[in-house]
Parts: C-alpha cells; structure tokens; sequence
C-alpha cells in the first residue's frame, strides 16, 4: 500500500488485528452448558458455567419440612411456589441444584434440597436444546 493513504493502512492493519482476536476469542471459549446423560434415567444432568449461571440469574431456595396436617403422618416436604413447574399434562417437577452449577429435574426432591426459583425455564430449554432464537 502506497504511503498516500496512511489511515487507510492503519484502519486494515486494526481491522485484521480486531478479527484475528474474534477468531482466536470464539474457539477458546467453552459451551455454556453441557448436557450429561444420567445412567438409568432419562432426564440428563445440566453443567453450566459460572457465567451462564449468573446470566441466567439462576437462583435457589431449600425445600422445607413441615408438619402434616394428618396426625401420625410425620413431617411432609414443601416446595417453594416458584420452583414448581407444572407439566403438560399436569404434573408438576422443579430443578434441583445436586452439586455446584448442576441440575437435575425431579418431581420430589428431599428437604434442605435447593430448589431453583429463578431460571426454570431457561434450564428447560437447555435440556431440549431450544435456543429461543427460532
């Protein structure tokens, strides 16, 4: 390139270098959720990064233990109203947090199970590989 046009030169020499980065930039970076099969179910386990779990603003609360209201029953479990997900056909499921970043879909969870109350959708989604882009 002739020395007429010496911006032109450093706008290319910058645009090739800001591309070259966008390269580099995108395959280093992991997938923001894997999906691992559970051996003996077919509902999988979701992994996600630390940041798609704080884009997501995935939130949790612990399923509590209350008395029944039948004598001689013992204690029953209670789901936080927004971790309940009802189903198509009725029946209802939460997500539960089993270890760090990780979720599993159940329909009973256990008391001082944490639950997610906030992302339930987004986690769903994940599941079936629905990008909401379609």
């Amino acid at each position: 390139m002739s020395m007429k046009h010496p911006a032109m030169a450093g706008l290319l020499a910058g645009a090739a270098l800001v591309l070259s980065a966008c390269d580099t930039a995108t395959t280093a970076d992991a997938p923001p959720a894997a999906i691992i099969p559970v051996a003996g179910s077919q509902i999988p386990r979701l992994q996600l990064t630390s940041a798609a779990v704080q884009r997501l603003g995935i939130a949790t609360q612990p399923v509590s233990a209350a008395p029944s209201a039948v004598a001689g029953t013992g204690a029953r479990e209670v789901i936080p109203y927004p971790a309940v997900v009802y189903d198509t056909d009725g029946s209802t499921w939460t997500f539960v947090n089993t270890a760090a970043r990780t979720y599993v879909r159940q329909p009973g969870p256990p008391a001082g199970a944490r639950v997610v109350t906030v992302g339930s959708a987004e986690l769903l989604g994940t599941e079936y590989n629905i990008s909401g882009e379609e």
